[in-house]
């Protein structure tokens, strides 16, 4: 017999068990899973300001997460960041850049830069809209 549990503090390995479960689901129809990489911003001391955290697969890169201290934001960072990622997705045979943002965040940042809103999720979270853009890379 199974039993439905919640968990408000889940074990890694737990919460890894049904990841793994999704992923393997997900390579039987689309083959091999998505790289992982990450792209930083950081000082001479070798600090981290900014970076980027990406899947990149044979035709897209998914930007997860984008961020640069708040202190250097307006100052060009977020682009090179940006460019940088969307130079690993060309490298390694991508077509497109997708990401997914909040409409407090950086919607306007994505359009800028060439990126398309494809859709949003109006009310998602406490009033808030989630956003997903895509950018065709070549």
């Amino acid at each position: 017999m199974y039993q439905v549990v919640v968990d408000y503090a889940p074990s890694q390995a737990d919460n890894a068990v049904v990841s793994e479960g999704i992923i393997a689901f997900n390579e039987s129809i689309l083959g091999e899973r998505d790289k992982e990489f990450s792209i930083f911003l950081k000082n001479d001391s070798g600090k981290i300001f900014g970076g980027v955290q990406a899947f990149l697969d044979t035709e897209s890169i998914y930007i997860d997460t984008l961020w640069v201290e708040e202190s250097l934001q307006k100052q060009g960072y977020g682009t090179k960041l940006l460019d940088a990622a969307e130079q690993e997705a060309i490298k390694n045979g991508g077509a497109y850049s997708t990401v997914d943002t909040w409409d407090f965040q950086a919607e306007e940042f994505y359009l800028k830069r060439g990126y398309e809103k494809l859709g949003e999720v109006k009310n998602y979270w406490l009033g808030h809209s989630k956003i997903t853009l895509r950018k065709k890379l070549r």
